[in-house]
C-alpha cells in the first residue's frame, strides 16, 4: 500500500485525483420484481439490520398471511435500503444466501452497474459522509418516522476508484472480514464449552479429580450472613446524584462478573436519606427484578437500588465466585419463579428458599477457577475482535478515500 496525492475536497474527505464523480444515479438503478402472492405458497421473508450489520432471514410466511401484498424479489448483488431504518445504517447487498427472498415495498432494491461492485459499495456507504447522505434524504419530525427518498438520495454525488481498485480494496478487507468471523466463530464456541461446564460442573454430573466427598442441597438463606435491599434516592435533590459512590441498577448488568464501577453514582446524604444500602466489597449483588438470574461480584463498595439485592455469604464455607455462577445457572429456574405482569420479580423469601446442590468448600473453589478461566478466555477473544472491528474501521476509512491506496503486487 502506498500514501496518495490528494487533491480533491470533498467535505469530509480528500479524494484522489484519478477517482471518478458520479452522481448515484449514474452508479445504482432502483428494479422492481413484483411477487404474485400465492396464498398456500411459502415464501421467505428478510429484515435489515440496523448499523450494516446486513441481512436477517424472517423466516418463511404462506402468501395468505402476508398482510403487505406488494412484495418484491430480491436476487444476489442487489443493494437494498430498509426506507424507514436507513437511518440507522439499515442497507446491504444479497448475499447467495438470500437470493429469491421478497421484501416488501418498504424496501428499495436497485443494481450497481458496471461502474461499481456491489461488494465495494458495501462498504462505502458505511462512510460517514455516505451516512450523512442517507439523513438528508431523509423527511419527518421523528428519527423514527423519518420517510427516505430514493430520488434526492440518488443525485448525491461521490467519487469512487476503477473497478480494479475496487477488487484490491475489497480483496483487502475481506481478509479482516474473514479474521473476524473466525474469532466471532472461536467465541460462540468459548461460550459453548463453557454452558457445557456450567451444567456438568455445577450440578455434580462431572466430578473433577481428586473429589469424592458428597454435595449437599442447602437453602441459599442458610449460606448468607445477610441479605441487603436497596432503594432510589430522590431524584430531585440533584446533590444526591453527584458523590462518588457507584449506585447499581439493572442498567450495568452487562453479563461482567465483576464491576469496579457503575452507570450512575450518589452521595453518601443520598444513601443516609433513602433505603439504598451500601454492598462491601467482594459480595454478589444480583437482580431480583427485570432480568432475573444475573448479577456480578462487587470489586468495591457499592449501593443498591430497589430492584437489587446484595448476598453477604459466609466466607468460611462458601465461595462467593461459586454461588455466582450457580445463581447465573439458575436464571432460568428463577423466571419461572417470578411474578408480576409486565416486570417480573421475586421476593426475598423465594429467594433466601433458592437449593443449591453444595459440594466442599475446596471443590467449590476448583470448579469456579475452571469456569473463571473460561471466562478470562472468552473476555480475551472479546477484546481480539473488538480490536480486529476497529482495524477494520480504521482500513475502510484509510481505502475507501483514497488516503491510502493498494498496489496490485500486495493483493495478487
Amino acid at each position: 500500500m502506498s500514501v496518495a496525492k490528494l487533491s480533491y475536497d470533498y467535505n469530509d474527505y480528500s479524494f484522489p485525483e484519478d477517482w471518478e464523480e458520479y452522481r448515484l444515479s449514474q452508479l445504482l438503478e432502483v428494479v422492481e420484481r413484483p411477487v404474485d402472492l400465492t396464498d398456500d405458497q411459502e415464501y421467505d421473508l428478510i429484515t435489515i439490520k440496523r448499523n450494516f450489520g446486513g441481512i436477517e432471514s424472517r423466516g418463511k410466511l404462506a402468501g395468505e398471511r402476508i398482510l403487505v401484498k406488494s412484495q418484491f424479489e430480491i436476487r444476489e448483488g442487489d443493494f437494498i435500503i430498509s426506507k424507514r431504518q436507513i437511518v440507522h445504517g439499515a442497507c446491504a447487498v444479497v448475499s447467495k444466501k438470500h437470493e429469491g427472498a421478497t421484501v416488501s415495498n418498504e424496501y428499495d432494491v436497485m443494481n450497481c452497474n458496471n461502474r461499481v461492485l456491489p461488494s465495494f459499495f458495501d462498504y462505502y456507504v458505511q462512510l460517514p459522509f455516505m451516512r450523512r447522505f442517507f439523513y438528508i434524504a431523509s423527511d419527518g419530525v421523528h428519527i423514527e418516522k423519518l420517510r427516505f427518498k430514493t430520488r434526492d438520495w440518488l443525485r448525491q454525488k461521490v467519487r469512487v476508484p476503477s473497478i480494479i481498485e475496487q477488487q484490491k480494496i475489497v480483496k483487502v478487507l475481506s481478509t479482516w472480514n474473514r479474521a473476524i468471523e473466525l474469532e466471532e466463530r472461536l467465541i460462540s464456541e468459548k461460550k459453548q464449552q463453557k454452558k457445557w461446564l456450567m451444567q456438568n460442573l455445577l450440578t455434580g454430573k462431572k466430578r473433577l479429580p481428586g473429589f469424592t466427598e458428597g454435595w449437599q442441597d442447602i437453602r441459599l438463606g442458610d449460606i448468607c450472613k445477610n441479605v441487603l435491599g436497596g432503594g432510589t434516592p430522590a431524584r430531585n435533590v440533584k446533590g444526591y446524584y453527584k458523590g462518588n459512590i457507584p449506585w447499581v441498577t439493572v442498567k450495568d448488568l452487562d453479563g461482567a462478573k465483576q464491576k469496579y464501577d457503575s452507570i450512575e453514582h450518589i452521595s453518601l446524604d443520598a444513601i443516609r436519606q433513602s433505603a439504598s444500602k451500601i454492598i462491601p466489597k467482594g459480595n454478589l449483588i444480583v437482580s431480583t427484578r427485570m432480568g432475573l438470574g444475573r448479577g456480578f461480584i462487587n470489586m468495591v463498595d457499592m449501593a443498591i437500588n430497589q430492584d437489587m439485592k446484595g448476598i453477604i455469604l459466609n466466607s468460611t464455607s462458601v465461595s462467593t465466585e461459586f454461588i455466582f455462577y450457580c445463581f447465573i445457572e439458575l436464571g432460568n429456574y428463577l423466571e419461572r419463579l417470578g411474578n408480576g405482569s409486565t416486570v417480573k420479580g421475586v421476593d426475598l423469601s423465594t429467594l433466601l428458599n433458592l437449593i443449591i446442590n453444595l459440594p466442599p468448600l475446596p471443590e467449590q473453589t476448583a470448579i469456579a477457577e475452571i469456569l473463571s478461566t473460561a471466562d478470562r478466555e472468552i473476555d480475551l477473544h472479546e477484546k481480539q475482535l473488538e480490536e480486529l472491528k476497529k482495524q477494520k474501521k480504521a482500513l475502510m476509512q484509510l481505502l475507501l478515500t483514497g488516503i491510502v491506496r493498494v498496489n496490485a503486487q500486495e493483493v495478487s
